[in-house]
């Protein structure tokens, strides 16, 4: 008997419970791919804003947004 037999026996698992469960993961993996698109796309903004800054500037900017990441990641 292989692993996923002995693990998975449909004879001693609940399969309404154990896809229930699949899907929950399978739910909370796309919400969560979908906030990194989000954080990429905001990304992609900020360069494009930063981008009308002239150099001085665009280090100044740099520097706060690096900060306000720290803070907001309790670095």
């Amino acid at each position: 008997m292989n692993f996923n037999n002995q693990m998975f026996n449909p004879q001693y698992v609940n399969q309404q419970y154990y896809n229930s469960i699949r899907a929950e993961i399978e739910k909370y993996n796309y919400e969560q791919n979908k906030e990194v698109i989000n954080a990429v796309k905001a990304m992609h903004d900020l360069c494009e804003a930063v981008k009308k800054l002239d150099g001085q500037h665009q280090q100044t900017a740099f520097y706060a947004c690096l900060a306000q990441m720290a803070k907001e990641m309790n670095w």
